[in-house]
This record gives structure tokens, C-alpha cells and sequence, in this order.
């Protein structure tokens, strides 16, 4: 097991008042900051988010640590999670040992931890610079820990559902798709790295919902359409993972399993929709160049595709992206034995047939602002409709 050594001074520990018995300790001291050695940047996994160093609190703290000799006093410090501390009163040395990376490493104060790491590189770190630390041993786990910790700057949920592990299933089932390297599974995640435009899980989950049987079922209890439109998959990020969640461990990781074999397309029909729209409304002969949120700038490239990141000469908002994309569960077949789910046919050869008109549906609505559009049960409805009527023609 990795043992990292640093200097530390006033170190004392600190058994849980309440659990005399237990495995649960707690040590406080201040550590010489240049000590700290960089490989702990590899023990950050613990923290609920990634650090934004570009902000006014990650500013203030770096300015605190090159300017102010107090920097221990004045700064909140740091804490973390560890298998076991060693401390050698006559030559001041900490030894903390780490074993398990989903429980031992830096829980809170990882701008702090970052700054002083940013200062070691650049070799602008005072040697009479040291940070409070606080450091525990015998945590089974750092969640409630982190969330309780974690209120300067207010950590969101997916943040603390990624320290519960609650999207390996996402990540296991979207591996192979180019654009996983980009999915954000905590805050600030990829947000400092040239060249890639980060992914919120909650995008993710929010058009895999829109699939879901087990959420928006195609057909009601008597084998009728269903009413129910995913509306919220477009109106509610935070809501809609809360609902993916609410589901429960066990049964939402199978679902997300059976609906594996579908997933690719469903973003790469995303990714047609939002590159191709235009064109589609064009052969409806609908003038989508016109509108204002089309961006269109004489042919130049005005955005780029979220999943494939290739150029856009039109942006399409999502408020039109997200009704259109869901309408294609209409095509979702699940099979009665083994319950993985498949398409009745292939969704994109369907909006090659079907897209010029539900580019027309979306363009004849008479609001056209696609804020309105995204929220609209009446277009949602004849979108799937449009796609349902078509299916009625297909083979089983």
C-alpha cells in the first residue's frame, strides 16, 4: 500500500467521543505545505468535485498562500481519509498510508490541496508555509463525510452520487461510445482540459429517460398510447436524475442494462437530428435559416454537435432536439423472455424517412421560441404520434 511522507507539527489524536470502541480516529496537525508530496493528487477521487481554480474563491486562497505567513490559521484547510497514520514526534514526520481509492484521499479542501500543488510546480511555495489538516482513519466510506464537508461552494447531487458509485452502470454501458471520455461525472470534471467539451451525466441520463419504459411507458395498462410525454427529460436535469435515482439501485442498473443493445443509436440519432435538421426542414420547405436561434452566419461554423462535436452551420436548441429524439421511442420493442430491449427498426432510417416532417410539425407550432417548443405536451404528443402511426406499418 502507498505510504506518503511529509513534516508536520502540533499533531494530536483524537478518538470519536461516541464510538470509544470503534475504528473511527481522528489526528490534527498542521503539515508543512512544500512537504506535501504531488503524488496525492492521484488520492483526489474522494473529493465530490473536481477543483475550478479559475474562480474567486480558488483565486482567494491562491493569494493567501503566496502572500500570508498565517495561511494555516486564516485557510479551512484540508481533510482526508486514510488506512493509517504514523507520526515520529523527534523528527517531525507524518506517514499516511492509503489503500482503497474510493475511500482514502482528499474528502474536503481540494482547492486548497490544488493551490498548493499549482504553487509547488511554479516553485513559488514558502518554506514557512503550513495547512491545518484533519485526518481520519476507519471510514467505511467518505459520502456522508464529503456532503456534510462541502459547503463553501454547495456540491451537487450527481457529485455525491458518483462518490456512491451510482453511475458505474452509465459508465460500463457507454464505454465504447467515442464521446465517454468527455461525460462529467462530479462538478468542474474535464473542465480544465484543452480540447474537450465536457458532458453532464444528467444530459445523459436525461435522454436515456426519454427511453425508459419503466418511466415513460409507450403504452398504457390497456394497451393504449400512452399519454405520458418526457417532458421533464427537457424541462428538469436535476429532476430527472432525482427520478432515475428513485428508482432504486438493483432495478434502475438493470433497466439501464436491458436498454444497452438501443443506446448507441439513440445517440447517434441525436447527433443526426441535431446536424441535420435544417436540411430536413428545408425539404419541407420551411425556411429554419431564418430564425434567430439558428445562428446561421453565411455558411461559418456557429457551434458544434454535442456527442460528435462536428461542425454546425445552424444550431437547433435542444427545445426542438429533445421532443424530436423522443419521439423515436415509439420504435422501441422489448422482448418478452429476456426483457433487453431492441428497435423495431433502425431509428435513423426512420428519420431519414420521417424527418422532413416532424421538421415540418416543429416549424408550423406557432410559438417559436424553442424554450416554449421544449415544453410543449401538444408537440411532444404529435411528434410520437407521427412516428407511432408510422410504426403500425412495419413488421413485428
Amino acid at each position: 500500500m502507498p505510504t506518503y511522507e511529509m513534516q508536520a507539527r502540533e499533531f494530536k489524536k483524537m478518538r470519536d467521543p461516541n464510538d470509544r470502541k470503534g475504528g473511527n480516529v481522528k489526528y490534527v496537525c498542521y503539515i508543512k505545505a512544500s512537504s506535501i508530496p504531488p503524488e496525492l493528487r492521484d488520492w483526489m477521487k474522494t473529493n465530490p468535485r473536481d477543483q475550478k481554480m479559475t474562480t474567486s474563491v480558488a483565486t482567494a486562497i491562491c493569494n493567501s498562500l503566496e502572500e500570508n505567513s498565517n495561511f494555516h490559521v486564516l485557510n479551512r484547510g484540508i481533510v482526508m481519509s486514510v488506512e493509517e497514520v504514523t507520526y515520529k514526534t523527534e523528527t517531525e514526520t507524518l506517514l499516511l498510508e492509503v489503500a482503497n481509492p474510493d475511500i482514502h484521499g482528499n474528502i474536503d479542501g481540494g482547492h486548497t490541496l490544488r493551490a498548493i500543488f499549482d504553487a509547488q510546480d511554479r516553485e513559488t511555495l514558502s518554506e514557512d508555509r503550513f495547512v491545518f489538516a484533519e485526518i481520519f482513519t476507519g471510514l467505511t466510506s467518505p459520502v456522508e463525510l464529503a456532503a456534510a464537508r462541502n459547503t463553501s461552494v454547495q456540491v451537487d447531487l450527481k457529485s455525491i452520487e458518483e462518490l456512491k458509485n451510482s453511475f458505474d452502470v452509465i459508465k460500463e454501458v457507454m464505454s465504447e461510445l467515442d464521446f465517454s471520455g468527455r461525460i462529467a461525472y462530479k462538478m468542474n470534471e474535464h473542465y480544465a482540459e484543452d480540447g474537450v467539451a465536457p458532458i453532464d451525466v444528467r444530459e445523459i441520463i436525461t435522454i436515456l429517460n426519454m427511453f425508459n419504459q419503466a418511466l415513460y411507458p409507450i403504452k398504457s395498462k390497456d394497451g393504449t398510447a400512452s399519454d405520458s410525454q418526457p417532458i421533464q427529460s427537457y424541462t428538469g436535469k436535476e429532476v430527472s436524475l432525482k427520478r432515475f435515482l428513485s428508482l432504486g439501485k438493483e432495478v434502475r442498473e438493470d433497466i439501464v442494462r436491458r436498454m444497452e443493445p438501443i443506446i448507441p443509436q439513440i445517440f447517434e440519432l441525436w447527433d443526426a437530428v441535431e446536424r441535420e435538421f435544417p436540411q430536413k426542414a428545408a425539404t419541407a420547405k420551411k425556411k429554419y435559416g431564418s430564425k434567430k436561434y439558428a445562428k446561421y452566419d453565411g455558411g461559418n461554423t456557429v457551434g458544434y454537435a454535442l456527442f460528435s462535436q462536428r461542425e454546425l452551420r445552424y444550431l437547433v436548441p435542444k427545445g426542438i432536439v429533445y421532443p424530436v429524439v423522443g419521439s423515436f421511442r415509439a420504435l422501441i420493442v422489448i422482448d418478452p423472455q429476456t426483457k433487453y430491449y431492441r428497435w423495431k427498426t433502425d431509428p435513423i432510417a426512420i428519420w431519414n424517412i420521417l424527418g422532413s416532417r416532424l421538421a415540418a410539425i416543429v416549424l408550423e407550432e406557432k410559438e417559436d421560441n424553442p424554450e416554449y417548443l421544449g415544453k410543449s405536451g401538444n408537440l411532444w404528443s404529435n411528434l410520437f404520434k407521427e412516428v407511432l402511426i408510422y410504426t403500425f406499418s412495419l413488421p413485428d
